[in-house]
């Protein structure tokens, strides 16, 4: 097997050291897995290879902060209801019939990626609706945010489900106006649901998630976050997946960190303790404070603008200040889903009980979304040194639900540079499959908060270009306690950077178009259609 040299000079290129840096260098040069010089390239110092980066724009490697890797390699097994050709009832149940054709009857048929905001009736499809296009599948339909499932009859009857269930705590299922059930469920209904079909084959997720982490290295990852193992098809299923991937010498993975959704009784309970690692990192747990704004089950203050409900919590609210207080004296940083400014408020008292109960951990305890920001809360996470860790595609993505969610109020939701402002460390990140999965598009949303389809909703919200890309290329190092070694391009720091068709810090750029010619990972080219015909183009391989 061919070895990556020790080191290789990367010439003729835009060098930018950070998102900061205003004056670009020519060079970069990389030993052994981290940078070793860069500037200009008359002074720079020999190398055992160089490469031409014929003028393309270096920075470094981007960070998706929260992502469900897991999520998305598993809908690549199942019918999409997401895209173009998807726009109306009649395209959703088309879909489905042509699986039922095609799949032994009494076989589950699994569709992933519906958004009712697309169709042109917007709303789900009902239990009688899919009965008469699949009468002899159980068949589910997982809505793209994860939190709704939507069953026919068949699926029902295979789960025990009747007109006769009760909704469970923080969970609903929907009924016709007879009472009978309407197939839909949300929330932990949906969560129980999901955790009781037949999981998908161990080996073909294992295959599927090299897939969807080879597509993330294409689109300039270096690192991610899976944002909740066990949020797809329970904890344990998950865990042995990702193990199989781990065991295999042949996986050369971006660098990976993991949020285990468990309490710390249930993760000590399986031997975990956080786990700092450059490649494989486990420190962080997550729970889920409340819902969604599309469910319009975000726990908000005041009702929605068409809604007569404020939402809920989706556990006791002092359970939930109970786990996080506990994993913090366990050594866990935590990340919890908040939608809502109930539930961030109620997040935020508990980081800081935990903070009185063992100061000076310094966690970076995050909260994921922080989509309604509470009265006074960013001033308390400053003090906190806590971390606001969102999704600005949401903004495009969920045009629809936030207008008819928040109404005039709309333009303070998801706030970004009041964060920055306020001190406290704003990191971009995906949420896919929720959220749209390139982060380019998720740059270009912060930037001009979805104003792609329509007036920007809050532009006083809007981020810098530089202040975009740096939320994704040091904010996520730092959001996994990595940027002492990665985030930036410097001697010494890991060799981790991207090569780009265009310079993303030019105004007259549009991020969303911008195309990766290379990544390079631990100083080994893993993706390159740049020098593909040049002598010197390396061997992707991991070490």
């Amino acid at each position: 097997m061919r070895h990556s040299p020790d080191s290789i000079r990367f010439s003729n290129a835009r060098v930018y050291r950070s998102a900061d840096d205003a004056r670009p260098a020519r060079s970069l040069m990389t030993r052994k897995g981290v940078v070793h010089w860069i500037g200009d390239e008359a002074d720079a110092p020999k190398a055992d290879q160089t490469v031409d980066m014929q003028g393309a724009t270096i920075i470094p490697g981007l960070s998706d902060a929260h992502v469900h890797l897991f999520a998305i390699a598993h809908e690549r097994q199942q019918i999409s209801l997401n895209g173009a050709n998807v726009r109306n009832m009649s395209d959703i149940l088309n879909r489905i019939s042509e699986a039922a054709r095609k799949v032994p009857a009494g076989r589950w048929i699994r569709a992933v990626g519906f958004d009712e905001n697309n169709l042109a009736e917007h709303r789900y499809p009902t239990r009688n609706e899919i009965d008469a296009v699949a009468p002899d599948h159980p068949v589910i339909i997982r809505r793209f945010c994860g939190h709704t499932a939507i069953l026919n009859s068949a699926a029902l009857k295979r789960l025990h489900i009747d007109d006769g269930v009760s909704d469970p705590p923080s969970g609903s299922f929907g009924r016709d106006a007879s009472g009978k059930l309407d197939g839909s469920a949300k929330e932990s209904a949906a969560e129980a649901i999901f955790r009781a079909i037949p999981p998908i084959d161990p080996a073909a997720m294992a295959a599927s998630l090299r897939a969807t982490i080879g597509d993330s290295i294409r689109m300039g990852l270096t690192a991610a976050v899976e944002a909740a193992v066990g949020f797809t098809s329970g904890f344990d299923d998950e865990f042995a997946v990702w193990n199989l991937l781990r065991q295999d010498a042949s996986f050369s993975p971006i660098r990976l960190g993991f949020m285990y959704q468990l309490d710390p009784k249930d993760a000590a309970a399986r031997g975990l303790t956080p786990r700092r690692d450059p490649n494989w990192q486990g420190m962080t747990l997550k729970f889920f404070a409340d819902g969604i704004v599309g469910a319009r089950t975000a726990a908000v203050s005041k009702p929605f603008a068409d809604a007569a409900t404020t939402g809920f919590f989706m556990r006791d609210e002092d359970d939930l200040e109970r786990v996080i207080v506990e994993a913090h004296r366990a050594g866990w940083q935590t990340a919890t889903h908040c939608v809502g400014d109930r539930a961030s408020a109620r997040v935020i008292s508990a980081f800081e009980k935990a903070e009185k109960a063992l100061p000076g951990q310094k966690p970076r305890h995050r909260i994921e979304h922080y989509f309604v920001p509470p009265e006074g809360g960013l001033a308390r996470m400053k003090a906190l040194e806590a971390l606001i860790v969102t999704q600005p595609s949401f903004l495009a993505r969920m045009r629809r639900s936030i207008l008819g969610a928040f109404g005039p109020d709309s333009d303070r939701m998801y706030p970004a540079r009041s964060v920055m402002e306020a001190g406290v460390t704003w990191v971009g990140s995906s949420d896919a499959p929720t959220g749209h999965v390139s982060p380019w598009v998720g740059m270009a949303n912060a930037v001009d908060r979805g104003a792609s389809l329509g007036a920007p909703i809050g532009p006083g919200e809007a981020l810098t270009r530089r202040q975009a890309l740096g939320s994704y290329i040091h904010g996520g190092a730092f959001a996994m306690k990595q940027d002492d070694w990665r985030g930036s391009l410097a001697p010494g720091m890991a060799a981790d950077f991207i090569a780009l068709d265009r310079d993303p810090f030019d105004v007259s750029t549009d991020l969303v178009k911008t195309g990766v010619l290379m990544t390079v990972l631990r100083g080994v080219v893993r993706h390159d259609t740049l020098t593909a015909g040049q002598a010197a183009t390396m061997e992707a391989e991991f070490h």
